[in-house]
């Protein structure tokens, strides 16, 4: 399955990354306070986001690593 990444936004929302996998919508990836946060589905979760990492290129990998099967 494949991952993609898209950049999106909203006026309510702000800006985001859309994780798409197999060409379907699948996650977000916000940034707030120096943090990139990745939460399957399509709004932020109680009890904190799926992965999260500073740097966006590795939670990008991490996301592909966890989620490609």
């Amino acid at each position: 399955m494949e991952i993609t990444f898209q950049d999106d936004s909203t006026l309510g929302e702000g800006s985001f990354i859309r994780v798409f996998r197999s060409g379907l919508r699948f996650g977000k990836i916000f940034h707030t306070a120096d943090v990139f946060r990745f939460y399957e589905g399509e709004q932020e979760k109680l009890g904190g986001p799926d992965l999260q990492d500073r740097e966006i290129e590795r939670l990008k990998v991490a996301i592909v690593h966890r989620y490609r099967q």
